[in-house]
């Protein structure tokens, strides 16, 4: 039997794995690459807002030297320097509790110092972040109220201490007097003075996370939908009583499940219907007319992956998709753990939670928990190791501050949200699409959450006019909404592993 010329079969066997490569790598490499498809007739939410809270770390942070408060501003208002947030949340305190909340920063004064009766020189450190807002053009301002005054509390405290009975520390009938604080509080603003501070408040928060325990830590007030649904209508009353243009904003649901369905252990707890939201609110015309059309929820614990992130935020799409005419608005979120974290780690979590409430139950407004935090916990957009007068301003910048810029700085309110289609995968490549229905300004956001650079493509499904040129901004581990050349996207591009980039058309002129 003759032997194999076995260098002749290897000479083969290399040509012919030359030519599979030859045929396999194009098809191989198109799988690699992520299409997406921009459809510009097929549009969803309007943008309203990306947005931010005071509470309660602006007390401290306002006694700074005004270099530090300046430099804390612009990382927050600037839409050159910063992350360009176009709502603040600004929380008018219940009156100091040592008694229940150990924690300084987790109290505030009231203006209220007797019935009808108020010192508008308190909150003085809260009001110039206030006013610094207004100088950086925001528009949009709500005003939040965790609590009471101490005076209207079943308990004289500004959370519920030791009662674990009561639907809510409202005194019984106390809704007036309740509606009335918070009408004289927003009427100052609406006529202040001082132009500085002349603020109309686009909306007011009279209850925040009514479903939870709020016994200890901070202020806070539980209230079962029944007390929810005299608070709204009491104030309501009274805010067009005074002819303000300010509406309630509410629930303010800690979970989003609540949101859909009443919430079993709430009611075990205080024998009462907690949750169920949706119903309670926008299928009731009489608790309906005190809002503006605008209904909120809170991402909390509806963050993991893969039993929470998706599912429920589908869940709550469907069952929000029966409420035509009304927004809604995801409008506080934090990761909820301890430990300090300023890495592309934090970031990348919260931009995917940014990107599926976005996507999947279309909210119209975006806003973090803390813009600064002085404590070890996944709280805050830029940190501070200042706890007391005489310590050190310290200022630290984390990712997940620029991975909202990536959001926040250029989808501006008045936006419209897009169809892009294309892959949606949580451990790789994801992105939006937005609009400027004025100029036709396009923005598109990538999060690619894999330690892998994805290469991807954009097609357009309608024919020109459509923006050809954008400017890549990028955040990751070296660069904070760092801009780079311009490219023509259709002719492909590769997102960093880890990072989130925007990409910015020009305008599309008439």
């Amino acid at each position: 039997m003759k032997r194999p010329d076995r260098p002749r079969i290897t000479r083969l066997i290399a040509c012919l794995l030359a030519g599979l490569l030859t045929i396999v790598t194009p098809a191989r490499a198109q799988t690699l690459t992520n299409v997406y498809q921009l459809d510009p007739v097929t549009r969803h939410q309007t943008l309203d807002n990306f947005g931010a809270n005071d509470a309660w770390s602006m007390q401290k942070i306002g006694a700074w030297s005004l270099p530090s408060k300046e430099r804390i501003s612009n990382l927050l208002f600037s839409t050159n320097q910063g992350i360009g947030l176009s709502c603040w949340r600004f929380n008018v305190g219940a009156g100091i509790n040592t008694n229940t909340i150990r924690d300084p920063w987790r109290t505030v004064e009231t203006f209220e110092t007797a019935p009808g009766q108020y010192d508008w020189n308190r909150q003085a450190n809260e009001r110039w972040f206030l006013r610094a807002a207004k100088a950086h053009g925001l528009r949009q301002f709500l005003a939040t109220f965790y609590s009471p005054p101490l005076r209207l509390t079943r308990n004289g405290l500004s959370n519920l201490g030791s009662d674990r009975t009561s639907t809510t520390n409202l005194k019984p009938g106390a809704e007036d007097a309740y509606a009335i604080y918070i009408t004289d509080i927003l009427c100052h603003f609406r006529d202040n003075p001082n132009p500085l501070e002349r603020i109309a408040f686009d909306y007011v928060l009279p209850v925040n996370e009514p479903q939870w325990d709020w016994q200890h830590g901070q202020e806070g007030n539980r209230a079962a939908n029944a007390d929810l649904l005299r608070i709204y209508a009491a104030v309501a009353r009274h805010l067009q009583a005074a002819g303000l243009k300010t509406r309630i904003l509410g629930p303010e649901s800690g979970s989003l499940p609540d949101m859909s369905e009443l919430d079993a252990p709430a009611r075990e707890k205080w024998h009462a219907d907690y949750g169920d939201y949706l119903r309670l609110i926008c299928g009731n015309p009489a608790a309906a007319a005190g809002f503006g059309g605008v209904i909120s929820y809170h991402s909390y614990w509806s963050d993991q992956i893969p039993d929470h992130l998706v599912p429920d935020r589908q869940r709550l799409g469907a069952a929000f998709a029966h409420y035509p005419g009304w927004k809604i608005w995801q409008s506080e979120y934090c990761v909820m753990e301890s430990g300090r974290d300023l890495t592309m780690a934090t970031a990348l979590r919260v931009a995917l939670v940014i990107h599926y409430d976005l996507t999947l139950v279309n909210a119209s407004a975006w806003q973090w928990w803390s813009a600064v935090a002085g404590e070890d916990f996944k709280s805050g957009l830029i940190f501070t190791d200042y706890r007391h007068p005489g310590d050190a301003a310290t200022i630290y910048e984390s990712k997940l501050l620029w991975a909202l810029g990536n959001y926040s700085r250029f989808i501006r309110p008045g936006m419209v949200r897009l169809e892009l289609s294309g892959a949606q995968d949580p451990a790789g490549l994801l992105g939006s699409a937005y609009i400027d229905p004025a100029s036709g300004r396009v923005v598109l956001v990538f999060v690619n959450e894999s330690s892998d650079p994805q290469p991807l493509r954009l097609q357009r499904k309608s024919s020109p006019p459509s923006p050809r040129w954008f400017t890549p901004w990028l955040t990751s581990a070296q660069n904070n909404l760092t801009p780079g050349n311009k490219i023509e996207i259709s002719a492909g591009l590769t997102v960093p592993a880890r990072s989130v980039e925007t990409l910015v058309s020009d305008p599309i002129q008439p």
